[in-house]
């Protein structure tokens, strides 16, 4: 740390340095898991709300049930927050509550999960098809 330099004074000296003599703790929203190219297979206006995704695709990607995500539609454009709820089988993707004026069955959306955090992580990209079959990202549309 440079000589008389105090930590609520402006300087050109590296992050680093500064967070380690002040402990100041950076948190940042990053991308945890992105779900690209899931085709919604149900919509359901009358339930609570919520994203119904199969267990395998919450295995795979480690998301787990009252996880908050957000949900991208190709087919439209509209963007919304909702939680995750597990599916009773492997292939129902239902977009629930007033969520599903937002979606029909065939749109295919994009589920991401942010994380608030000070530490480095590992973002988890899965790609899908038409079939809601995990595949390379060559193979999404």
């Amino acid at each position: 740390m440079q000589k008389g330099l105090k930590c609520n004074q402006t300087a050109h000296v590296q992050e680093a340095l500064i967070n380690e003599k002040c402990n100041i703790m950076i948190m940042r929203s990053v991308m945890a898991v992105k779900l690209h190219g899931i085709c919604v297979t149900q919509c359901d206006l009358h339930y609570s709300g919520s994203i119904t995704l199969p267990p395998r695709i919450l295995n795979a990607s480690k998301l787990s049930s009252g996880d908050v995500v957000s949900i991208y539609n190709f087919n439209n454009g509209a963007r919304y927050d909702t939680y995750v709820i597990e599916g009773d089988d492997d292939h129902t993707v239902g977009i629930n509550g007033p969520s599903a004026r937002l979606c029909y069955e065939g749109d295919r959306i994009v589920v991401v999960q942010y994380l608030t955090t000070d530490e480095q992580i590992n973002s988890q990209v899965l790609f899908f098809n038409e079939d809601n079959q995990q595949v390379e990202q060559e193979a999404v549309f």
